[in-house]
C-alpha cells in the first residue's frame, strides 16, 4: 500500500477522529422514547440485539450498534431473520412507530404524529399491541414510491399501513438531524476490511482485450454504474487503472473499492440553511458506509480542465426513499500517481419523490464514458 506517503493525511483523520462511547442514542427521538418507557439498563446494554424488555406486557426489541449507541427501540413484531439488507429501516420503522402510537397517546406528541404521511388502511393503530412474530405478515413496495404493509391470521386482515418511502418519516428525523447525524457518522466510521471486487462474478469473453460489464442507468443514460476491464497477457482481466484511460479509471474507482484505497476525500457536506460542514476521510470509509447503508452507486463524468477532471456519484437507497449526491473534483496528477485527495461536495438525503432533472445541475452535460478513446 502507499498510505505512507498520505502521512499528513493519516494524521488529520487520527487527530480529528472522536471518542464513541456507551450511553448515547443514535437519535433524539430514541432518546426521549426511553425517557418515557424508562428501561432499566438501556444506557449500559452491550453491541448486539436486546428482547429481555416489555410494555404493557408486549415484548420489546433494543438494538446496540457497534459504537454503542441504542439505534433501535420498538414492538417486537418481526424475527430477526426477517430484518437484513435494505429493508431493516423499513422494519424498524414499523416496530418504532407502532410502538410510539400507543406510547404518545394522549400527550402533545400524539398530535405531531397525526401529521405523519402514514395511511392506517385496515384496523387501528392499539391492534399493534396484539402483533407478534407470529401473524402473517405481507409488505409491498411500488419503487420509488411507498409501502403497504399489512398482517393477517386466518386470512383475516387484521392491521394495513401505507406509507411512503420517506427516510425522514423512516428514520424519525428531520432534515437537519439526518444532517448532523450523518456527519457524527461520517467521522467515526472505520471500515475493519474493504471488500474487492469480485472477479468470478464476471463472465469475460474468450476474444477481445477490453470489457464492459454493463450494468444499469439512473436518470439519464450516460449516469452509469457499469465496470471496465482490460485484459493483461500475464495477469489476464484486471480492473482498469490508468492514466491513459481516465474517465473508465476514475469510474471504477468510484464504483468498485478495488483501486480507491490510496485515496484521501476532502468534503464539504453542504447543510440545510446555508450551512456547511468539512471533513476528510478515506474515500473507501466513505464508499464503505455508503454500502453500509445499502445505496447502489452510479457514476457520471461531466468535464476536463487542464488540471481536473469532474463528475458526479450518485448513492441511490430505492427502498428507503434517498440520494447522496457527491460532486467530485480529482485532480490529474493525482490520477497519474494513483494517490492523493480528491475533493468533493456532498448533499445527503435528497428525496427520490421530490427529485426533479432540474435540480441536479446540468444533468444533460454528462459524458458517455464507454466511448473513451
Amino acid at each position: 500500500m502507499k498510505k505512507s506517503h498520505c502521512l499528513l493525511l493519516v494524521l488529520w483523520i487520527c487527530v480529528c477522529s472522536p471518542v464513541w462511547g456507551t450511553g448515547y442514542y443514535a437519535t433524539a427521538r430514541l432518546r426521549a422514547m426511553a425517557s418515557l418507557l424508562s428501561l432499566p439498563g438501556i444506557d449500559t446494554l452491550s453491541t448486539g440485539t436486546h428482547t429481555h424488555f416489555a410494555y404493557k406486557s408486549r415484548p420489546l426489541v433494543v438494538r446496540v450498534n457497534v459504537w454503542g449507541e441504542v439505534e433501535h427501540i420498538g414492538l417486537r413484531l418481526f424475527t430477526e431473520e426477517m430484518k437484513t439488507g435494505a429493508s431493516l429501516p423499513v422494519y424498524d420503522f414499523l416496530e418504532r412507530y407502532l410502538l410510539e402510537r400507543d406510547l404518545l397517546k394522549g400527550t402533545d406528541e400524539e398530535i405531531r404524529l397525526g401529521f405523519d404521511n402514514i395511511v392506517c388502511e385496515t384496523g387501528s393503530f392499539a391492534d399493534a399491541l396484539r402483533l407478534d412474530s407470529t401473524q402473517t405478515f405481507n409488505i409491498a413496495y411500488q419503487p420509488f414510491s411507498g409501502y403497504r404493509a399489512s398482517w393477517s391470521e386466518k386470512g383475516k386482515e387484521l392491521l394495513a399501513l401505507a406509507f411512503e418511502a420517506d427516510y425522514q418519516l423512516l428514520s424519525g428525523c428531520n432534515l437537519i438531524e439526518l444532517e448532523n447525524n450523518y456527519l457524527r457518522d461520517m467521522q467515526k466510521f472505520r471500515s475493519d476490511a474493504y471488500s474487492s471486487f469480485k472477479y468470478e462474478s464476471v463472465s469475460f469473453p474468450k476474444t477481445g482485450m477490453f470489457y464492459i460489464k454493463k450494468g444499469a442507468s439512473f436518470l439519464i443514460e450516460s449516469i452509469r454504474n457499469d465496470i471496465y476491464f482490460q485484459k493483461d497477457e500475464e495477469q489476464g482481466w484486471k480492473l482498469i487503472n490508468s492514466p491513459r484511460k481516465p474517465y473508465q479509471s476514475i469510474a471504477n474507482l468510484f464504483l468498485t473499492k478495488e483501486t480507491s484505497e490510496n485515496y484521501g476525500l476532502s468534503i464539504t457536506l453542504d447543510m440545510y440553511g446555508y450551512k456547511e460542514a468539512k471533513d476528510t476521510i478515506w474515500l473507501n470509509d466513505w464508499l464503505d458506509m455508503c454500502e453500509w447503508e445499502e445505496c447502489t452507486p452510479y457514476f457520471g463524468m461531466k468535464a476536463k480542465t487542464d488540471s481536473t477532471y469532474t463528475g458526479t456519484l450518485f448513492m441511490v437507497n430505492e427502498a428507503c426513499g434517498f440520494i447522496h449526491m457527491l460532486s467530485v473534483v480529482v485532480p490529474i496528477d493525482t490520477m497519474e500517481k494513483q494517490e492523493g485527495l480528491i475533493v468533493g461536495r456532498l448533499f445527503v438525503y435528497i428525496p427520490t419523490r421530490s427529485l426533479r432533472r432540474e435540480l441536479l445541475f446540468n444533468i444533460t452535460d454528462y459524458k458517455a464514458i464507454e466511448n473513451e478513446n
